[in-house]
């Protein structure tokens, strides 16, 4: 996925990078530290704590792993801006924490612990090899600004955990995990620099191709010595692998291989936590377990691993006047991912300064604020095709029509897209507003904003011009927001009338300000409030009612208050319950002296009333259950009358999540086998003061959500003439669901007779009630147990034993644990492998249930017989390939045995997306014509210690619904011989035997990229300006390397500095040429926008654009694939304003005289005009002429100029003349009359929309003269 730009300024200061892995390297035994490059145990802070041979200070659990690290400030700084950054493996092996990687992480500082959740912006996950249907190993990395804990804690000791890893065995030494902490500070002491950092997660894999990051937003001084360094944090290098680079340059075709004292430019990413020089750290927790860097390096026995901090020169690299670079990640060997890149270059003093401000203190959902952007120009030279920029910020909305520009309204202005400013001379300001909307709450609860200026400026005459952009100071306002919540109970779930009922408030203010709460409570008709009942927190107040609200005073954040009130009920209501919620109203005041209000309302509280007659009482034999449990429900009906009641009906609907035993009603202890409790159960007569108990049984057969067996019984009756209805207590039942997960592992892929070798099984409670696991594995005849083998999370337990089962204790909810067995192979199994599965018995305990109990299975694990007579190394020609490319598969059979193979025959078995290319096959180099690997090739007989290599050729057809992978395998038949006696012994056939290859994959790449054009505006005038926007989606599974064009339509112009990537402007961007917008990553997106302005009519009346992507695909063997990819044309109506054209027929009448007025309208469009209204007021001294209204050369003789003359419709590039009469009545004091005639008009666009606009005539001058003077 594409970096997130997370931080951006210039300032006089710098960055640093600390952080720490949480694994240390594995062997391939279990809880076994060794070389492997991939952790196998995870770090703690805590010493006490040590899993399997590991040093102290090391656990099995994700949720126990801690390290620590030294943040190193330079003197007199103060923090800017801090990031904390973590990830790991999540999915691995077979192990998925999926379900955790969201969750808040510890973070301690030198002020203390907090959690921290992650923030929802830069949540990425990715795979560092296979897919999600083909063996996948998934990283995830997560972020959240820290800068507020970081300020408070300042230089010292800091630390995360509980961060999500894996340390599964086997798995492809993918198994990582670590954070980073990136802090930015000021510092006098410093020089100006562009700050800035990027966070996200871009997996980087010879597959795939490179990854290159746009820089820009700086200027680099115009002569002098030049600085800059780039910090990176990454995951998942190895010391003992190469060909993992990272490089810097000006730009794509300019890129030098970066290096440093702890990083080889061919072993960029080593497993290395190095401080703000480039060099080795050893200050963090296991600072001195560091594997051997080097081009490659090596592993020590349990050293740091998986995650690389560092801080590089890039000073080399740099141009003066330089403003953009380019960052790249490539390898052609060792695959990794980098999180982080920060960047400090030093820069000269910007030519624009750019002040922001706003006139809001503070913020409540649904606040409108406004943004203030000063631009001053603070040099020599202008500062031309000035744009400015805002990214609103996730929480908040433009409010559209907002801007304004140095006083004056922008209404189609929009800062998202760029706002305009043109030139601003040496010495000028120009001043921007805008407004936001807050449109929901932050977390962190605070809005941070910042502009982007971007402009060209040519410093010398002789020099050419540069572009590039300077950020705004970061605005900064908090946020509140009081969550006030209400949790009411009863003291009783059932009652009778004339009960009392205690009711219990408590009102949580969980929000980030204080309230002052009052709370009420309406109560129903069917109750009536105690008097001097309330209490607050315990304490009495004797003079409060509830329904006429109890101040309950400020409640300050994280506080509660309790509420306690008491009612009786006077009367069974009509619906045999009793409804209750609770309110609380509150009011706040925040930091600008407003003092708003909100209100909160309760869970509502049902409790059913019955009559005093008869009472119902349920019952359940059990308080937790499980699905087959059953469940044994009793149900006592008390007639509380002395006299007796009748029709005697009870009803009990089966819980959702069971199903009635039919037969297994009692009534009074005696069976009722025909009755149902869902259809009624007949009790008759109950005479007085007599209690019948019922019960009925149910199954448990699935879980319900929420996972509860819920229910109750209701009971009708009749006393004389009065029908009643009394409910029982509501029986709530949980109901768990009891799980275990058992994966099994061995490090070890082949194994000799004679062998030992370990198994490691990996049990997790996935279920949500604990379990007490027994584990056991009978083993196959051909291995036999080690005795004094097994630990239990690296804990030897010598005594125990699989065959008889490993006792592993309690497992809660979500944990798990290892368990390793040594093996020994005794004797050859009949097939190739030693095939092996695990098993485990457990049992659980419901809280007040039955007990239950449980089996599962393991996965079937498959070591290589290395006593196999026969060995298949099947490879493929290339690792990826395209649809409708072909690859070379070659198959190596080798004899290991001592006796000749038979009847040998090779047959391929290849996914249904790659087609054997017909002829393709050779044996031993020999084509042989019609042979076809599906069916088999009969290679004939292998003699002892020989080899056959068969080779063909496969189509790739297309690619696997969900996966990018298609996988072959080869399998060989053979007979296996023996000889016979003599001197010259004859091969004598036995037993027909089968071998297999490993599973050999071939990605298919997919150069899958689309462009989609829009533009926010849908028509527009001449003079206007159009906003486009482009999306770019990277559907395939190669990283593509983008350059943008787009054509100029006739009539417009590119609106320079315009063009933004993700929200960042690019300056300078040139259309024609193209722009390289660095890599688009596999399943990523970009957006580009720009601004063209309309500078005249075009002759189609419409513009059409459309721009031009061009992809590079760098693959795995330095290839380059190129593609071109067109967007969708958009088409925008330009419309021009018809002109109105106004002449008369003398220039000079006297009274008396009548003059003649004509009015030209002319629609110089493609597009029609309808509705033409065109109203003239003639001046002072005229008179209109009744009925000389002519349009068009016909007259309108009820016509008048100051009403409206309808003129009507006006098609493509026509006009129509209106003329009409005046009469001069008098002279005015001003003799030289001016009239001006006007026209309101609708443009009919082709999608049906209508267009109003109003035009105005030039003036037409006219003398009126009085003769008689």
């Amino acid at each position: 996925m594409a970096f997130v730009n997370r931080f951006f300024l210039n300032e006089n200061g710098g960055l640093t990078f600390t952080g720490n892995t949480l694994g240390l390297s594995r062997s391939n035994i279990v809880g076994v530290p060794g070389v492997e490059d991939a952790i196998g145990a995870f770090i703690t802070t805590d010493t006490t704590q040590q899993f399997g041979t590991y040093p102290p200070g090391t656990v099995g659990d994700f949720r126990q792993n801690n390290s620590a690290a030294q943040l190193v400030l330079p003197q007199g700084s103060t923090i800017l801006y801090a990031e904390l950054i973590w990830g790991g493996t999540y999915l691995n092996g077979g192990v998925d924490f999926s379900a955790f990687i969201n969750d808040p992480v510890n973070f301690t500082t030198p002020a203390g612990l907090i959690s921290v959740n992650p923030d929802p912006d830069t949540a990425m996950e990715g795979f560092l090899s296979g897919s999600l249907q083909n063996n996948p190993t998934a990283v995830f990395v997560r972020s959240a600004n820290v800068t507020s804990l970081v300020a408070a804690g300042g230089a010292g000791t800091y630390a995360a955990g509980r961060i999500v890893g894996t340390i599964i065995i086997p798995e492809p030494t993918s198994n990582n995990a670590g954070w980073t902490l990136a802090v930015y500070y000021r510092n006098p002491a410093s020089p100006l620099r562009n700050l800035s950092l990027r966070v996200g997660i871009n997996v980087i894999r010879a597959t795939q191709g490179p990854v290159n990051t746009l820089i820009n937003g700086f200027a680099t001084p115009f002569q002098g010595p030049l600085n800059g360094r780039a910090a990176v944090s990454a995951q998942e290098g190895d010391a003992n692998k190469t060909g993992d680079r990272a490089q810097f340059g000006p730009n794509i075709n300019s890129l030098s291989v970066l290096s440093g004292p702890n990083n080889f430019a061919n072993n960029f990413f080593a497993s290395q936590i190095n401080n703000d020089s480039g060099a080795l750290d050893t200050t963090g927790t296991f600072g001195t377990r560091n594997q051997t860097n080097g081009q490659p390096g090596s592993n020590i026995v349990g050293g740091r691993q998986g995650w690389d901090i560092t801080n590089v020169d890039i000073s080399a690299t740099l141009l003066n006047g330089q403003t953009s670079a380019q960052f790249g990640l490539i390898t052609n060997g060792d695959g990794y991912l980098v999180n982080a890149i920060g960047l400090q270059i030093d820069i000269a003093v910007p030519l624009l300064r750019v002040t922001k401000s706003t006139n809001a203190t503070s913020l409540v959902v649904d606040d409108v604020f406004t943004y203030t952007v000063l631009v001053e120009n603070t040099g020599a030279v202008n500062a031309t095709a000035v744009e400015l920029f805002d990214n609103i910020e996730e929480n908040t909305v433009f409010v559209p029509q907002s801007v304004v520009v140095n006083g004056t309204p922008q209404p189609l202005a929009d800062p998202t897209l760029g706002v305009t400013l043109g030139t601003i001379p040496p010495g000028g300001t120009v001043t921007v507003s805008f407004r936001v909307r807050l449109i929901s709450f932050p977390v962190p609860s605070e809005i941070q904003n910042q502009s982007l200026v971007s402009f060209t400026f040519q410093p010398t005459p002789d020099s050419k011009p540069i572009s590039t952009f300077v950020p705004s100071n970061i605005i900064t306002i908090p946020a509140f927001h009081p969550i006030v919540t209400i949790e009411k109970s009863a003291d009783r779930t059932n009652a009778l009338v004339g009960d009392t009922v205690t009711y219990t408030l408590i009102v949580r203010n969980t929000g980030n300000i204080s309230t002052s709460n009052t709370v009420t409570d309406p109560l129903s008709t069917d109750v009536s409030f105690v008097p001097g009942s309330v209490t607050v927190n315990g304490t009495p107040r004797p003079a409060d009612n509830i329904t006429a609200g109890v101040n309950v005073g400020t409640i300050a954040p994280g506080g509660q208050v309790t509420v306690v009130f008491r009612v009786v009920i006077t009367s069974l209501p009509a619906s045999g319950v009793v409804r209750n919620t609770s309110v609380t109203a509150f009011t706040f005041t925040l930091p600008d002296n407003r003092t708003l209000q909100g209100n909160a309302t309760s869970n509502e509280v049902i409790i059913p009333v019955s009559a005093p007659d008869v009472t119902v009482t349920k019952s359940a034999s059990t308080a937790g259950t499980f699905v087959g449990d059953t469940v044994t429900y009793t149900l006592n009906v008390v007639n509380n009358n002395p006299t007796p009641v009748n029709s005697t009906v009870l009803s009990d609907a089966v819980p959702f999540g069971s199903t009635f035993i039919a037969g297994t009603v009692t009534v009074n202890g005696l069976p009722a086998p025909t009755a149902d409790p869902s259809t009624g159960i007949q009790l008759g007569t109950i005479a007085g003061g007599v209690t019948v108990p019922v019960t009925f049984q149910v199954t448990v057969t699935t879980v319900p959500q929420p996972p509860i067996l819920s229910n109750r019984g209701t009971v009708t009756f009749t006393s004389g003439t009065f029908t009643g209805v009394s409910v029982s207590n509501l029986v709530e039942i949980p109901v768990f669901t009891p799980a275990l997960q058992l994966l099994k592992g061995t490090g070890t892929t082949v194994v000799s007779i004679g062998q030992t070798y370990t198994y490691s099984v990996r049990a997790q409670n996935t279920g949500d009630i604990a379990l007490d696991v027994t584990v056991s594995d009978p083993l196959n005849p051909f291995i036999s147990f080690v005795p004094g083998s097994v630990t239990v999370s690296g804990v030897p337990i010598p005594a125990a034993s699989p065959l008889t089962g490993i006792p592993i204790g309690v497992l809660q909810p979500d944990d798990f644990i290892f368990v390793t067995f040594d093996v020994t192979a005794v004797s050859a199994p009949p097939t190739q492998f030693f095939e092996n599965q695990s098993n485990a018995s457990f049992t659980f305990q419901p809280p007040g249930g039955n007990p239950g109990s449980g089996n599962v299975l393991s996965n079937i694990v498959r070591v290589q017989n290395a006593s196999f007579p026969i060995n298949i190394q099947k490879t493929a020609g290339s690792i990826g390939a395209f649809v409708g490319t072909q690859v070379n598969f070659t198959i190596v059979v080798i004899n290991t045995g001592a006796f000749p193979s038979l009847n040998t025959i090779v047959t391929d078995e290849t996914s249904p997306g790659i087609a054997f290319v017909p002829n393709s096959v050779a044996v031993d180099g020999l084509l042989i014509p019609g042979a076809n690997i599906l069916e088999g090739v009969n290679v004939g007989t292998i003699p002892a210690g020989g080899q056959v290599i068969v080779t063909f050729r496969g189509t790739v057809q297309s690619v696997p619904a969900g996966n990018s992978f298609q996988t072959d395998i080869a399998r060989v038949q053979f007979v296996e011989a023996t000889l016979g006696p003599g001197p010259n012994p004859v091969p004598i056939p036995g037993t027909v035997r089968i071998a297999e290859s490993t599973v050999v994959g071939v990605e298919v790449f997919i150069p899958s990229l689309t462009a989609t054009k829009s533009a926010l505006q849908s028509f527009a005038f001449v003079g206007d300006t159009i906003n486009y926007a482009t999306e770019i989606v990277n559907a395939g599974n190669l990283n593509a390397v983008s350059t943008w064009f787009d054509i100029l339509p006739e009539g417009t112009i590119f609106v320079e500095n315009s063009f933004a990537l993700n929200g960042t402007p690019v300056p300078g961007a040139n259309l024609f040429t193209g722009l390289v917008l660095g890599t688009i990553p596999a399943n990523a997106t970009s957006r580009v926008t720009f601004k063209f302005k309309v500078v005249s009519y075009p002759p189609t009346g419409v513009i059409t654009n459309q721009g031009n992507m061009v992809f590079d695909f760098i693959l795995a063997d330095g290839s380059l694939l190129q593609q071109s990819v067109l967007t969708n044309p958009v088409t925008i109506p330009i419309l021009a304003l018809p002109t109105l054209t106004k002449t008369s027929n003398v220039r000079e009448i006297g009274v008396g005289g009548v003059v003649t007025f004509s009015v030209s309208v002319t629609n110089p469009t493609v597009f029609s005009l309808d509705n033409i209204v065109v109203t003239d007021l003639l001046p002072e001294g005229f008179i209109f002429v009744t009925g000389s209204v002519v349009v068009d050369g016909v007259a309108s003789p009820s016509a008048n100029p100051a009403t409206g003359i309808q003129v009507g419709s006006l098609g493509p590039r026509a006009s129509k003349t209106v003329t009409f009469q005046a009469r001069a009545a008098f002279e005015p004091a001003n003799p030289v009359t001016l009239n001006v005639a006007s026209a309101s008009l609708n443009f009919l666009l082709p999608d049906g929309r209508r267009v109003n606009r109003t035009v105005t005539s030039d003036p037409v001058q006219v003398r009126i003269v009085d003769d008689e003077e």
